[in-house]
């Protein structure tokens, strides 16, 4: 694969998708690549405050070294889709449905204990957590038991399978998912731990911000490369 090289003007999808070597910097600077991931790097740096120069600088460098290495990150945009699916949900769903009930837990106990403390961080942080996987929940069984195989049909040939107005739903669950883990940074300035935080308490925003960085990862492999990837098969049918 050849060197992109990027401008003012290069679509965060696309550098997303090509080289995964970049999402840890992306997540460093504050770049959004899953739900905002449209946008052309301009916006992006500006809506995450950093300097374009800076962003078009390290983003590049992490291109130069990707493209000069040997990588073991499998190639999601050439893979079969029915792999890319799976991958999906061994990896990211699982994930999901591992740490959200422990990190439910965890959270209300540092409530509980902290609570008197930190209300002001504490009781919206818990609220928001919890309008998150309730929501994450439901889009997870959504995509296993209905979306998902509906897009298997589809490809397979099956024309009453409405894929299009599915992929839509589930692009604004994405952007319902992208907000409340915008929140619940904002809510905990951006995870500072208060000078009396115990382990748990910093269990607990360290599990936040493994999740989040999942979330992400998973939204971006959904919106950048399966869904434009169904919707050009299917179309092309």
């Amino acid at each position: 694969m050849a060197e992109l090289t990027l401008t003012a003007d290069t679509q965060v999808s696309a550098i997303a998708a090509a080289y995964p070597a970049t999402l840890r910097m992306m997540e460093a600077l504050g770049i959004d690549y899953c739900c905002g991931g449209k946008l052309p790097l301009r916006e992006a740096a500006a809506k995450a405050k950093a300097p374009l120069e800076t962003v078009l600088a390290v983003l590049q460098a992490a291109i130069t070294q990707a493209a000069a290495e040997k990588t073991t990150e499998r190639d999601w945009q050439q893979a079969p889709l029915d792999e890319l699916q799976a991958h999906i949900i061994a990896t990211h769903h699982a994930f999901l449905w591992k740490e959200l009930p422990r990190l439910e837990g965890l959270l209300a106990l540092v409530a509980r204990v902290h609570g008197p403390n930190h209300s002001d961080v504490l009781q919206p942080l818990l609220e928001t957590y919890t309008a998150l996987a309730d929501e994450l929940s439901a889009h997870l069984q959504k995509e296993e038991q209905i979306i998902w195989p509906a897009i298997t049909r589809a490809l397979a040939g099956d024309r009453s399978a409405e894929v299009a107005t599915a992929i839509a739903d589930l692009n604004a669950e994405h952007d319902a998912a992208g907000a409340l883990l915008a929140k619940m940074r904002e809510v905990t300035h951006n995870y500072e731990l208060p000078a009396d935080a115990c382990n748990t308490f910093r269990a607990v925003y360290d599990g936040l911000q493994q999740l989040e960085q999942d979330i992400h990862r998973h939204i971006h492999k959904e919106n950048n490369i399966l869904f434009p990837r169904v919707l050009k098969q299917v179309g092309d049918r």
